[in-house]
């Protein structure tokens, strides 16, 4: 991603269903919680998403951190793990910093699940709060009327959820099948795109 495209993302003045953001928070067991949340939804996501760290949500103020914030943010396994704790199955994504206006940015860029929907692995209930941050069994996902995670809040989602799930499946036995010698390759079948490709639809889409 490159500046411009960060700028571009923050002069919309609203999260979309593809990027969601977060404040410039500390890993601490409760704003991991909340981060996590927003990455489980990405995850279940055609496309997956990005969720971005040091963007207060409310009011997009870019706040950011200096060089020696962003370090720690910046171990790949460590977060990974935090994060997996509370994913069934794991989740995938890419971890980055991007530059602007002086100050730096993470961005996790969420991957779509693999297989089958993510679930959550376990409550995490923010101290001396209500209703947990994360609850054991939830699915979250990105609302389709509103661009905030949440849990599956209508059969629309369920719908999308369920459909691109059974892609997937589909997907998978027909490779296998292939493979096997089942069934020829049909004819013309276009390549895969490109991941430069992908990417360039993925911002298309956050637009």
């Amino acid at each position: 991603m490159t500046e411009q495209d960060f700028e571009s993302l923050l002069a919309r003045g609203y999260e979309t269903n593809g990027v969601e953001f977060k404040g410039r928070g500390n890993r601490t067991d409760s704003f991991m919680a909340v981060v996590t949340r927003a990455v489980l939804g990405m995850a279940n996501r055609r496309d997956g998403g990005l969720v971005i760290i040091g963007v207060e949500s409310d009011s997009l103020d870019p706040v950011g951190f200096d060089d020696d914030e962003v370090n720690t943010w910046l171990s790949y396994d460590e977060l990974t793990t935090r994060v997996n704790e509370y994913a069934s199955p794991s989740v995938r994504f890419d971890l980055e910093t991007q530059a602007f206006r002086g100050r730096k940015f993470v961005i996790i860029r969420v991957h779509e699940f693999e297989d089958i929907p993510i679930l959550c692995a376990k409550d995490y209930h923010a101290p001396g709060k209500g209703p947990p941050v994360l609850r054991r069994g939830a699915c979250y996902v990105r609302a389709s009327h509103k661009p905030e995670t949440s849990e599956i809040p209508s059969e629309e989602e369920m719908r999308e959820l369920l459909e691109l799930a059974i892609d997937k499946g589909v997907r998978k036995f027909v490779t296998r099948a292939q493979k096997a010698g089942l069934f020829p390759p049909v004819p013309g079948t276009a390549a895969p795109p490109s991941a430069e490709a992908l990417f360039e639809k993925q911002i298309e889409e956050m637009e």
